[in-house]
């Protein structure tokens, strides 16, 4: 048997599918065989077959727990992970002990945003095995998610203490200290793991955002420019065409020459990011914008830009380039970060629309609030805020708040708020374009670190931010102002203070800012 495994994992290509398949319909009853079907399937990129092979596999061999096993394994290849917790949770009631499969259930938790869940898993396997590093790890990074990020280091510390030559201990260490804040310590970890490994892709943004983050901005461009060089991260930005990607306005002048912008992230980064779509204007160059269909409309509130359409792959360009490059192009730092606002606008049509709409709150303060940001950010646990955090401002005599809260909010809508305390208008909205319109016609948005925050700000609106202690690298250190938006001021909370504290800090902020009305 174990000669006919050794030839099939030889083997390894899509030829040897067939051949183990005949073997399996020659050897029903070879669990071994099954498995070494669906774990070359699953390495094919055929996770269906795989599947299909196990459930084969498991009816002529009802119950065996290596089948069992690779169907949670095959579940996390393919990630699955709502189906991997499933199997992990199967396989753990009859061995509640296998500290392997209670750290892969962890982690499907952790894929899953179950992070409270996780983490218990990640603490029974190392109740039954302290020393084992990659449970350490885990914990450490669903710790930080948490915000309990003295425990989160203390386990990072522990993994890199276990196995001190392990890569990812040690860039989850970089980690967890750049979100204590401790930048000086963070940066000699990842430049140590960089000096062994220089092409470590998380280590290189690591360093890059530390950098930014510290204002050490022409530093960290530089930095964040080496992110081209993981092909993982290059490969999935499919605009992106190597022969065409400008070199910036030293090297290759824009006058008479049409160049395309297109994102690589999330909203709130093309909004932050688009400013510079006027200094390539002002270099002569004609412009179009590839971006989210959800953004298209509002930036082409620019004058002179056209977005292209939903489908449309190509447009007849000199020059492309990724927004996350024109930064370096143009060396800004602090001083030099164009900030002029508002440079994204209301459709004039819409913003009367609803300042109709929006007429019988006349003479009140009127405030858009939200509370949670990006569902996927790493940081998401910490950047969100309850709903209950804002009532103090809701019930504040004077002030009509609106919901800015377009999705994602359930998980940290803890209260129930009187509608007409809370004016929910985003069902109504479409796209960016309606929340601009909205936005156009409030006092001031207060709210977590969100893609609502760029559109205000970059709006020329009084914007609020309230941050967690480990913000984002954008944000900097230390400071309640930005130099990315002028109108913009932070509320920072510190790793000893509550969000209690900190929300009443936004109270005071307010009830200080209608007096002077």
């Amino acid at each position: 048997m174990q000669d006919l495994l050794d030839h099939a994992h030889a083997q390894g290509s899509h030829g040897d599918v067939a051949w183990l398949s005949g073997m399996c319909s020659d050897s029903p009853h070879s669990p071994d065989l099954w498995v070494q079907l669906a774990q070359l399937l699953a390495d094919l990129g055929r996770d269906g077959d795989a599947q299909a092979a196990l459930r084969s596999g498991l009816a002529a061999n009802p119950g065996d727990m290596a089948l069992l096993t690779a169907q949670a394994e095959v579940c996390v290849k393919g990630k699955r992970f709502a189906q991997g917790v499933t199997h992990y949770k199967a396989l753990l009631t009859v061995e509640p002990h296998n500290v392997r499969n209670l750290v892969q259930l962890g982690q499907c938790l952790q894929f899953s945003y179950i992070l409270k869940e996780a983490a218990a898993c990640y603490e029974e396997a190392l109740r039954l095995s302290p020393d084992l590093r990659q449970a350490h790890t885990n914990l450490g990074s669903v710790l930080w998610r948490l915000g309990d990020f003295d425990g989160s280091l203390r386990h990072a510390e522990k993994a890199f203490e276990l196995e001190p030559g392990d890569i990812q201990s040690l860039c989850i260490l970089g980690g967890m200290l750049i979100q204590l804040n401790r930048l000086d310590d963070a940066e000699q970890v990842l430049r140590h793991l960089l000096a062994r490994v220089p092409d470590f892709p998380p280590a290189r943004s690591g360093l890059a955002y530390l950098l930014l983050q510290a204002g050490r901005f022409e530093e960290g461009w530089l930095e964040h420019q080496k992110r081209w060089a993981d092909g993982t991260y290059a490969a999935s930005i499919k605009r992106r065409r190597p022969e065409l990607e400008w070199a910036g306005p030293h090297a290759q002048p824009l006058h008479g020459k049409t160049i395309l912008f297109y994102y690589e992230q999330c909203w709130g980064d093309v909004i932050q990011l688009v400013r510079y779509v006027r200094l390539l204007q002002r270099g002569g160059a004609t412009v179009y914008c590839d971006v989210q269909p959800e953004l298209s409309a509002l930036v082409e509130s620019i004058p002179g830009v056209t977005c292209l359409k939903p489908g449309q792959t190509s447009v007849a360009a000199d020059y492309q380039v990724a927004m996350f490059d024109l930064p370096l192009h143009y060396r800004s730092d602090e001083a030099s970060i164009p900030r002029e606002v508002p440079y994204l606008h209301a459709s004039p049509d819409k913003a009367a629309r609803w300042r109709q709409k929006m007429s019988r709150w006349d003479g009140q303060f009127k405030v858009g609030i939200a509370w949670v940001g990006n569902r996927i950010h790493l940081n998401q646990q910490n950047r969100c805020t309850p709903l209950s955090a804002f009532k103090d401002i809701i019930d504040l005599p004077g002030v009509q708040c609106f919901s800015l809260q377009k999705s994602d909010g359930e998980q940290f809508t803890d209260v129930a708020v009187d509608a007409g305390s809370l004016v929910d208008f985003t069902p109504e909205w479409q796209d960016f374009s309606d929340s601009a319109a909205m936005v156009a016609n409030l006092d001031l948005i207060i709210s977590v670190d969100s893609a609502v925050v760029h559109l205000a700000a970059a709006m020329g609106k009084p914007t609020w931010v309230i941050l967690p202690p480990n913000a984002d690298w954008r944000w900097l250190l230390e400071r309640n102002d930005s130099p990315w938006y002028p109108t913009m001021k932070l509320f920072r909370r510190s790793h000893d203070e509550t969000r209690a504290a900190q929300m009443a800090r936004v109270v005071k902020a307010l009830k200080a800012l209608l007096k002077k009305r």
